[in-house]
């Protein structure tokens, strides 16, 4: 699982789970206390140690459930190589506040984003090897790879 949503959703869970590690160690120290003062003969911990603890847990869980595949590490490179260059392509149409066509941007945009300025859909951006045309497509067809190319003109330089 080399997606770097992926990826992300991992580091803000370790960040969680440290966290959690960081509160959890107190709760017990003072269940264990007051077990302690008492004379009691067994530990009672608070719901909200449990919860911690179950929280932790479930991170655990999770993290083991997304990590990497320690046998794809070609793949891995690869993947995340496209996947680079894929947020640069979907990121063409943001706005200089780094928002989307069409998005709420309550800076000078106005109520909603107008995008790129430079590059409105429809632009050709580049061509390929065959001469066929690269646009910026429309905010809908962005995910689209095919939206991307238009078919070579006639009387291009295949003709």
């Amino acid at each position: 699982m080399t997606d770097p949503v992926i990826a992300d959703l991992r580091r803000e869970l370790e960040k969680a789970r440290d966290a959690l590690a960081a509160v959890e160690r107190p709760l017990a120290r003072h269940a264990e206390m007051n077990a302690a003062l008492h004379c009691a003969e067994r530990v009672m911990y608070s719901p909200l140690h449990a919860k911690v603890t179950a929280a932790m847990n479930g991170i655990d869980h999770t993290l083991a459930r997304t990590e990497p595949d320690p046998d794809d590490g070609e793949a891995s490179a690869d993947s995340r190589r496209d996947s680079a260059l894929a947020s640069v392509l979907i990121g063409l149409d943001r706005c200089v506040h780094g928002r989307h066509e069409g998005d709420d941007c309550g800076d000078t945009c106005g109520y909603r984003s107008q995008g790129n300025p430079h590059l409105r859909p429809g632009s050709v951006i580049g061509y390929g090897m065959r001469g066929d045309q690269i646009v910026m497509p429309s905010r809908d067809d962005k995910h689209n790879p095919a939206a991307w190319r238009r078919p070579t003109p006639t009387g291009g330089p295949d003709a």
